[in-house]
């Protein structure tokens, strides 16, 4: 009789947190997805919210809900895509930003670097799933 082992990746406990489903602020674009990036002085940064009411909030108080603009599940794997795609000349991601921070410049107060955030997104990403098929179409 042969025993099967699961690999190692299966049986040894995370060593950091789990990736949890992220919000994004986006639109359609032509044939793409467009994700919002909103200047916070002289850098660009993409707000990134760790509930779908943040973001809806944020959509609505800033004034993009008229413009086409939604609130939109995000998994580590597009926030990765995104971050190193169309939103590869941000600056930051800001996490659960209120509209007013990006007027009263304290933007700062909840803005990670791009890198940074990309690294911790891709740590993370090692023990959990990134992406359910079909989770990239808008």
């Amino acid at each position: 009789m042969r025993t099967e082992r699961a690999p190692w990746w299966e049986t040894k406990p995370p060593s950091g947190p789990i990736p949890t489903t992220r919000w994004m602020v986006a639109r359609a674009g032509e044939g793409r997805l467009e994700p919002l990036c909103v200047q916070a002085g002289a850098a660009s940064v993409l707000p990134v919210f760790s509930f779908e009411e943040e973001a809806q909030m944020f959509l609505h108080l800033g004034g993009y809900a008229d413009s086409g603009w939604r609130a939109r599940e995000s998994c580590t794997g597009e926030l990765v895509s995104v971050l190193l795609g169309p939103c590869l000349d941000v600056e930051g991601v800001a996490l659960d930003p209120l509209p007013e921070m990006l007027e009263d410049g304290t933007i700062g107060l909840v803005e990670v670097g791009r890198r940074r955030f990309v690294g911790q997104l891709l740590e993370g990403g090692r023990t959990a799933s990134w992406c359910k098929p079909g989770a990239f179409s808008f």
